[in-house]
């Protein structure tokens, strides 16, 4: 009865202190996510990717930024609380896919799939972790969120190869 009791104690613990899981991203919905660009202040498109992060160009400019235009207006802005690093730091460059635009101000902004880094592993998939349909939208040294399912797919499954120049 004493054993019973002990391992019934013990995997009591283990499940409220959460049995050495990864910590969990805090999505919660906000009012605010700054101003998109505007379409007519786009010059260039890029997608970077890959581990070399190679740059890729669209083969219809003007057809993806309309896709991006749509995207964007769709946007549901997020506000989200990110674990802390690990420590010490995993140095890789192993993310997903970045879709950049260069405005006419020569300022960048960039888009990508939201995600952090959390355990110890030597399996990529288990060190990286997705704030599934929430993409990380940074401009200068500032980054916010917003949810929307299609960019977040479309970067993070790769789906912008289709449109672009990857030769």
């Amino acid at each position: 009865m004493r054993k019973l009791l002990f391992t019934f104690s013990l995997m009591l613990s283990l499940v409220l202190t959460g049995c050495g899981q990864v910590p969990q991203a805090v999505v919660k919905k906000s009012q605010h996510l700054g101003q998109f660009p505007k379409t007519k202040d786009i010059q260039h498109v890029y997608v970077v990717a890959g581990m070399a992060a190679r740059s890729y160009s669209p083969k219809n400019q003007s057809e993806t930024v309309a896709q991006i235009e749509n995207w964007l207006t769709k946007a549901q802005p997020v506000s989200i609380q990110l674990p802390p690093p690990p420590n010490p730091p995993i140095k890789i460059n192993a993310n997903p896919a970045v879709l950049e635009l260069q405005l006419s101000s020569k300022q960048r902004v960039s888009f990508s799939p939201t995600f952090y880094m959390a355990g110890h592993s030597q399996e990529l998939n288990q060190l990286y972790h997705f704030v599934y349909d929430v993409i990380s939208y940074q401009v200068g040294n500032k980054t916010l969120y917003f949810k929307d399912k299609d960019l977040y797919n479309w970067l993070k499954s790769n789906q912008w190869e289709e449109q672009f120049n990857t030769n």
